[in-house]
């Protein structure tokens, strides 16, 4: 029951910290875009009118800040976890270290 309450506390912390890590995310990558290229970004490939340069820079753009805002929301909401608990988020490699660690220690010591 514990593991339940746990995977949804971490979804609840990675929404709450992911959507402003989203909204700056979206922000920043229009305003790169507006500093590099003058005009709108191609928005949709299928548009005719616009040009392969722009729709490959504008792909490689926001394929950055997807992953950029992942980075920072995973992160992020790992220290916020861990602060709130003070132990690692659910499901974490650092997390299962932290499990078998325990075990190895509670075996060695009987």
């Amino acid at each position: 029951m514990a593991s339940i309450v746990n995977k949804a506390g971490w979804r609840i912390v990675t929404i709450v910290v992911g959507i402003p890590v989203g909204i700056l995310t979206k922000k920043g990558v229009e305003r790169a875009w507006a500093a590099a290229r003058p005009g709108d970004p191609p928005r949709k490939a299928k548009d005719p009118a616009a040009r392969w340069g722009d729709v490959l820079g504008w792909a490689a753009l926001s394929a950055v800040g997807v992953a950029v805002a992942e980075l920072v929301t995973t992160k992020g909401a790992a220290t916020v976890w861990r602060s709130l608990v003070g132990a690692e988020p659910p499901g974490t490699a650092s997390e299962e270290k932290a499990t078998k660690d325990e075990s190895h220690e509670d075996a060695s010591a009987k």
